[in-house]
């Protein structure tokens, strides 16, 4: 399977799909995502400084390591989301969707006419012309995700809305960001986030959209399945490599710390 269409292909089919959320502009981190099961990546560049050949490598990894690269622009105004599909991103995930005026803006720059605008290119992903290129817009319609990330209660209030217009593909709750907009910063998994989670999964049921979700905790991920997500976006590059270092290094001091002790002991006797 091409691994561009990996998880297009899971989502169509009702598979759950695993993947890890990449800040850093390492295809290493790909690579070994992709040994680890994940089945796609959702690279960032809202909040990081990556830039245009860096995510051209991290790409190209996901392609030799047969995963599926998303890629995350900072809204829907971006001038990011026409160079970042030519590259060969399996979607995009656009940021700070609050309106309907925001979705419509994100399918104009996503897709071909007539649902949107964004320009022709006979690149990478049509083998640099070597292809029936009028058939290439339709697929490359069909085959691309697009998510709205709602990130606030105006976006929450009109996601339905949102997520009726044709061309989008699938919803993702920013849980930190709303968790700010309603007056309790960084409180992810209190119970007004989690219920706009449930919302947001409920909306994406009744429209006939896939539903992405990001658990905070490991106990969230059965509530997340239970409520209908099929991308499960399992944890994130820095967070898991800050997560096993402090491990490591908690253990080694542990060990020494026995040890001196023992020693202690020892010469005390």
């Amino acid at each position: 399977m091409n691994a561009r269409l990996r998880l297009r292909s899971l989502l169509d089919q009702g598979q759950p799909a695993g993947g890890l959320f990449l800040s850093l502009p390492a295809p290493q981190i790909v690579e070994i995502a992709a040994v680890a099961g994940f089945d796609f990546v959702l690279i960032d560049l809202e909040h990081t400084l990556i830039g245009g050949r860096e995510l051209e490598e991290l790409i190209a990894a996901a392609d030799r390591s047969g995963i599926s690269a998303l890629v995350r622009v900072a809204d829907a105004r971006s001038e990011r989301i026409l160079p970042v599909l030519d590259a060969g991103a399996a979607g995009i995930v656009v940021a700070r969707v609050s309106s309907l005026e925001d979705a419509r803006e994100a399918i104009r720059r996503a897709r071909y006419a007539p649902l949107g605008n964004r320009g022709l290119n006979a690149g990478r992903l049509g083998r640099f012309g070597d292809c029936d290129l009028p058939a290439l817009l339709r697929q490359l319609d069909r085959e691309t995700l697009l998510i709205a990330l709602i990130e606030d209660a105006v976006g929450l209030a009109a996601a339905e809305e949102i997520a009726s217009l044709p061309g989008l593909d699938g919803l993702l709750l920013g849980a930190a960001d709303y968790s700010q907009s309603i007056g309790v910063p960084w409180q992810t998994t209190a119970e007004s986030v989690r219920a706009a989670d449930r919302q947001l999964a409920a909306i994406a049921r009744r429209t006939g959209r896939y539903f992405f979700a990001i658990p905070r905790r490991d106990e969230d991920v059965v509530d997340h399945l239970r409520d209908g997500a099929l991308g499960i976006i399992a944890g994130n590059d820095r967070g898991v490599l800050r997560q096993a270092l402090s491990s490591k290094d908690r253990l080694w001091r542990e060990i020494y710390r026995r040890q001196e002790i023992g020693s202690r002991r020892i010469e005390d006797e």
